[in-house]
């Protein structure tokens, strides 16, 4: 995402998975992630879905706020830090 002349944050979409939504922390907060969400929303062929580490409640409170809910997926990274997906509803 370019705003004004540098890059302040990236996101990818693969058919209606929502990757590597990041926003810089200095931009955060500001509505840039917002923004950035909606756009890899209407991009997504079907149904968008993400996953996020289950400890990432900035992110968390982000997906809630623009309608994601927990899916009930979960994939373990390492003893004690799950990935939860979130569906778009």
């Amino acid at each position: 995402m370019l705003m004004e002349e540098e890059p302040i944050g990236i996101v990818s979409v693969k058919d209606s998975l929502i990757e590597d939504l990041y926003i810089l922390p200095e931009k955060q907060k500001m509505g840039y992630g917002t923004k950035l969400l909606q756009f890899a929303i209407e991009q997504c062929a079907a149904v968008p879905t993400l996953w996020i580490l289950e400890n990432n409640t900035d992110a968390k409170r982000l997906y809630h706020k623009m309608g994601f809910q927990e899916t009930g997926r979960i994939h373990a990274i390492t003893d004690g830090l799950d990935e939860i997906e979130l569906s778009y509803i």
